[in-house]
Parts: structure tokens; C-alpha cells; sequence
């Protein structure tokens, strides 16, 4: 049972249009698990499309015309749910599905598959995967982290996520992770920012990188 979504908020910007990219695919991910939401996005694109019909006279420029048209495609797909599989919605990255991926290792039990970084910035579109029981290190947010659970789930410090449920870490919030016993976790996750590893062990790693250079051994998740 899903019991983490967006914000209303969230959603209202989704319906517009106004969400930045990779959240927006965040977002849509979340939707093609849960009914709820769906539900919540089609009554707010049918009250802004009454919106818009009451604006008699109004042009409408090219790009926020753009805006609605792809708004519109996303909505057919989001009700196709029945021939819409989460994953396909990132079918870009992942043309085979989550088979025969290779996984990049972070931590014992944490490996990562990149989808996309910036040329420059520090954001981060990923996958991970937590092997079945596996712990993350505990780690601190240096900007906002969205995730969505593709496949098992896991738990930290504020509750226990399933798949489908949507997660956001804020800057300043710290958690440790643990995949649950009976299979991998997979997820997939728009960082913002790098994280700092926290804890006596997570310190002497920030040491040993700032001496060496290195960023292999933070995770991102």
C-alpha cells in the first residue's frame, strides 16, 4: 500500500507544466502506481482546462500553449495504466528494463546506476539498488533528494517505504537506510546535491577524501 506521495503542491505544478524536468519524471513514476494521485492530477487538469476556457480572449503564448499540449499527452499515458509500466517511462536510459544492468558499487550493499549528470551542476538522476537487508551509511542532505521505489523497499529513521511511494529528503535531513530482508530495493532518485556522509566512520571517509580527491565513496542515495 502506497502511503507516500507528493504534495499538493507538487502536483499542482505538475499539472501545469512547471515542474523542472526530472522531477516532472519523478512525479510521473509515482502515478503510474498510484490511484490516488491520478485521481488528483486529472481534477486539477480538468479544473485548469475550465480555467483556460473562461479566459475568453486571452493568447495564449507558443510555449505555454507547448506546455499544455504536453500536459496533455502525459495525462493520456498516465490513464493508460493498465499498458503503462513504470519503467517504461524511462525507456530512454533503460531500453532493456532493469535486466543486465551494470551496476556501479558505492558501499557494501550499495551499488548505482547512473542515468544522467549535468556537463555542470551537482544533480544527480539515478538509479539504486540496496541489496536485500543491506544498509546504507548514514548520511547527511546538502540539497533535496527525490525518490521513488521502484522494486521492494526499505526503511530509515522516519518510517518504511514500499514501491510506488515518492520520498523527499530536504537539506539538513539525515537518515541510514536498510533494504527490507526479503529482496533488493530499487529505486530510482533525483539528488540535487552530493550528500556528506555522517557518523565517526562517514567523517573519516570525508577526510580521506578531501586529502585524496576522491568521490567514489559516497553514495548518493
Amino acid at each position: 500500500m502506497i502511503k507516500h506521495h507528493p504534495s499538493d503542491d507538487i502536483l499542482v505544478e505538475f499539472s501545469a507544466g512547471s515542474l523542472p524536468s526530472h522531477l516532472a519524471l519523478c512525479v510521473s513514476v509515482h502515478l503510474q502506481y498510484c490511484s490516488t494521485c491520478r485521481a488528483t492530477v486529472s481534477r486539477m487538469q480538468t479544473l485548469g482546462g475550465e480555467l483556460l476556457r473562461g479566459m475568453d480572449g486571452v493568447e495564449l503564448s507558443d510555449g505555454l500553449f507547448d506546455a499544455i499540449l504536453d500536459r496533455v499527452e502525459l495525462s493520456e499515458s498516465v490513464q493508460r495504466t493498465q499498458v503503462v509500466k513504470p519503467i517504461d517511462l524511462l525507456r530512454k536510459w533503460l531500453p532493456d528494463g532493469l535486466q543486465g544492468l551494470n551496476w556501479r558499487k558505492q558501499w557494501f550493499k550499495l551499488s548505482e546506476y547512473v542515468l544522467e549528470v549535468p556537463d555542470k551542476g551537482n544533480w544527480r538522476f539515478s538509479l539504486q539498488r540496496i541489496s536485500a537487508g543491506g544498509i546504507a551509511p548514514f548520511h547527511g542532505h546538502r540539497g533535496n533528494e527525490v525518490t521513488v521505489v521502484l522494486k521492494g523497499g526499505f526503511s530509515d529513521e522516519s518510517g518504511a517505504y514500499d514501491e510506488g511511494d515518492f520520498i523527499i529528503k530536504a537539506p539538513g535531513d539525515r537518515h541510514k537506510p536498510q533494504a527490507f530482508q526479503n529482496e533488493d530495493c530499487i529505486c530510482l532518485t533525483y539528488l540535487e546535491a552530493p550528500v556528506s556522509l555522517a557518523g565517526p566512520l562517514g567523517k573519516w571517509i570525508e577526510k580521506f577524501k578531501a586529502l585524496f580527491g576522491s568521490q567514489d565513496a559516497v553514495p548518493s542515495h
